[in-house]
């Protein structure tokens, strides 16, 4: 086997942004991640090989047979020599190739050759692994005649399946670790096979096994290490998990880690109820836990960390309001809530015990905390909160043109980032990633970071761009997707969602004259018009709500 050229990665899908109404179905981009919980899935048809195909069409009958896995790609092992069958490893990864870009060319008499973009590569680890723009697959297929027929003699190693192929033969699950150092959930993407019908145990063999390589950095796991699993059973929706002896060496703190990971992975699992975890086969005593450890255990380790009551926020009049549980625009206590000095562009803690917000008149970054008699404090950076957000920690993310800065009490610091003007810096609220606009225009692009807090102070590293046209906004609406304010030439602002395992987008249209996003965990999209208004998508209408600016949920 030859390969002419590797490059992995790259944007996935390019949503190009048509114009769509305020009301009416919602517009979709490419089909998001299914709900594992209930959503079936096609089986694609393999068919064996037939007498006199051609070249191109061995290689192409082998392509669409690999993209099946009943009996270990039996149909696909038709098409290769009976040496090649042996060698071929269908386990070896997956590289996906955008729908409808490739080619197949005979280019000698013994040589096929199959060109195509690729979007991104399936790892072993089940990882997902986007590929860098503009990247191209280019793989030649070596042929052999055996009894008058053609056959593959030299194929690649793992499988080669378009964007369709992934969404049709997979299901994306998250396993999930711990966020340094705000001590909740982070999710890990991970890829199965839609032909299993319970992931159990592939799911508690994946989470043992560590995250990917892109979150390493950003997140701890309670597992001690060497940690493996000896056995999974499950009965009446109680999932029993036995540990290998090393998980004995778990502190207390480690042990609610590692319990609280398996539960929140386990969850995915319709039919588990709950979970009871032992270690070489002994009870595994876990402070704060019952032995059988129900379902909803761990609530606060919940990886969308936002509070189920938490308000929304926006600026009317140059204060800050809140809208809660009443759906009354309230004033927040001090001096944020007052509205001398003018202020906009307000960013609210996730505690809710503080705000930022940029003065309307000097463009200085100012704080205060959320309390009766509270004053502004000048937050001493060159940033703007346009575009900025808190973390769990309580530091201030802001961008300032250059980069970014990381704001504390004691003053601010750049952090380093090689993307060019930064617009926008958005911090999961689970600590681990970073969500960041840079560029200018229609160059202006969304990324996602990782929050690399391993070696000191937080640093953002390892861009992942997101599959969407020029972008003016961005928010986290959970801790697997995001909202992006897109923008395209000539048309209409309209919000996007991507889901950051396959990078499905979608546009759900938008207000007229959107300016601003907000999301959050299980709350409605919000957006900001340029005639002060606030608008609502409620599933599949944008729908006037209230008069205000700047709408923006905590973090």
């Amino acid at each position: 086997m030859r390969t002419i050229a590797v490059a992995v990665a790259g944007a996935l899908l390019v949503a190009g942004c048509a114009q769509v109404p305020t009301s009416g179905p919602v517009v979709e981009v490419d089909q998001s991640v299914p709900d594992v919980a209930s959503t079936s899935f096609v089986r694609a048809l393999a068919r064996p090989p037939r007498a006199g195909m051609s070249q191109t069409e061995i290689v192409q009958g082998f392509l669409d047979a690999a993209s099946g896995f009943e009996d270990s790609h039996a149909v696909a092992k038709m098409y290769l020599t009976p040496t090649a069958a042996q060698q071929w490893d269908p386990d070896a990864g997956v590289r996906v190739y955008g729908n409808g870009t490739e080619t197949l060319t005979a280019t000698t008499q013994t040589e096929v050759t199959f060109t195509a973009t690729e979007v991104a590569v399936i790892s072993r680890r089940a990882q997902y692994i986007p590929a860098d723009p503009d990247a191209q697959l280019a793989q030649v297929f070596g042929l052999v005649q055996q009894d008058g027929q053609w056959r593959i003699a030299d194929a690649p190693q793992g499988l080669m399946l378009s964007r369709a192929g992934v969404e049709r033969s997979y299901r994306e699950y998250q396993t999930y670790f711990v966020a340094e150092p705000g001590g909740i959930l982070a999710p890990n993407p991970v890829l199965f096979r839609s032909s299993e019908s319970d992931v159990t145990e592939e799911l508690v063999r994946s989470l043992l096994g560590g995250p990917g390589a892109w979150l390493a950095p950003a997140v701890i796991t309670g597992f001690p290490q060497d940690t493996t699993l000896v056995s999974v059973s499950a009965s009446d929706g109680v999932v029993r998990v036995d540990l290998s002896e090393q998980a004995l060496a778990a502190d207390e703190v480690a042990r609610q880690q590692l319990s609280a990971q398996l539960l929140w992975t386990l969850r995915q699992v319709p039919s588990m109820r709950a979970v009871v975890i032992t270690a070489a086969g002994q009870p595994y005593p876990v402070t704060g836990a019952e032995t059988i450890q129900s379902r909803g255990s761990w609530p606060q380790y919940n990886p969308d960390g936002l509070a189920a009551d938490a308000s929304w926020y926006m600026i009317r009049g140059g204060a800050v309001l809140s809208m809660g549980a009443t759906s009354v625009p309230t004033p927040v206590p001090g001096a944020a809530g007052v509205g001398e000095p003018a202020v906009r562009h307000p960013l609210v803690s996730l505690d809710q015990t503080g705000v930022a917000a940029t003065d309307a008149l000097s463009g200085e970054v100012l704080t205060v905390r959320t309390e009766p008699g509270a004053k502004w404090r000048p937050a001493r950076t060159d940033g703007t909160s346009a575009g900025g957000s808190w973390d769990r920690t309580g530091l201030l993310w802001l961008p300032d043109r250059r980069g970014v800065q990381v704001v504390t009490v004691l003053g601010s610091r750049d952090v380093a980032l090689d993307l060019g003007d930064v617009r926008s810096v958005q911090i999961s609220r689970d600590g681990s990633r970073a969500l960041v606009v840079a560029g200018t225009g229609d160059a202006a692009r969304a990324f996602v970071l990782r929050v690399d807090r391993s070696a000191g102070p937080p640093a953002l590293s390892a861009p992942r761009q997101l599959p969407t046209g020029p972008v003016r906004a961005a928010a986290w609406s959970s801790a697997t997707q995001v909202a992006l304010l897109v923008e395209d030439p000539g048309h209409p602002s309209q919000v996007a969602t991507v889901d950051l395992g396959l990078l499905s987008a979608r546009l759900l249209g938008g207000p007229p004259r959107a300016r601003t996003v907000a999301a959050g965990p299980n709350r409605p999209l919000l957006s900001g018009t340029a005639d002060g208004q606030i608008w609502q998508f409620n599933g599949s209408t944008w729908i006037p709500l209230v008069a205000g600016r700047q709408p923006r949920y905590p973090g």
